[in-house]
């Protein structure tokens, strides 16, 4: 037997929904300007060659 749970609040849809979305569009953009700028930023590329 472990320590007890702590009670988990209820959360509207609506905000699980936004803030899924809008995480998933942070981890997107991310995603996209390291594919851009990526090799720049690790010294493979020099940023006026791209």
């Amino acid at each position: 037997m472990g320590p007890p749970k702590p009670p988990v609040p209820h959360v509207a849809p609506i905000y699980r929904v936004t803030a899924t979305a809008l995480g998933a569009g942070m981890w997107f953009w991310l995603m996209y300007r390291a594919k851009k700028d990526g090799p720049a930023l690790l010294g493979w590329k020099h940023p006026w060659d791209h």
